[in-house]
């Protein structure tokens, strides 16, 4: 039982760590467009700055609960 709790938890880091560095390099992206679209559409880049605050929100939140999940246990 043990084992399986460890290679569970091994798993669920895995996850996390994947999960963390997928969203790292999309919010690069997200970053670098905006700017891009800054330059050319000026109004642009309130809209798109809401939408990436929005983003940031719900990407901390998520890892939020994540945390609280894993010590509900």
């Amino acid at each position: 039982m043990v084992l399986f709790q460890l290679a569970m938890g091994i798993i669920a880091a895995l996850l996390l760590w994947g999960f963390i560095k997928f969203t790292f390099k999309l919010m690069l992206w997200v970053i670098g467009i905006t700017l891009l679209i800054s330059f050319l559409i000026p109004g642009a880049f309130l809209f798109l700055s809401g939408l990436l605050f929005i983003l940031i929100g719900m990407l901390a939140t998520l890892g939020l609960l994540y945390v609280i999940g894993a010590f509900k246990g």
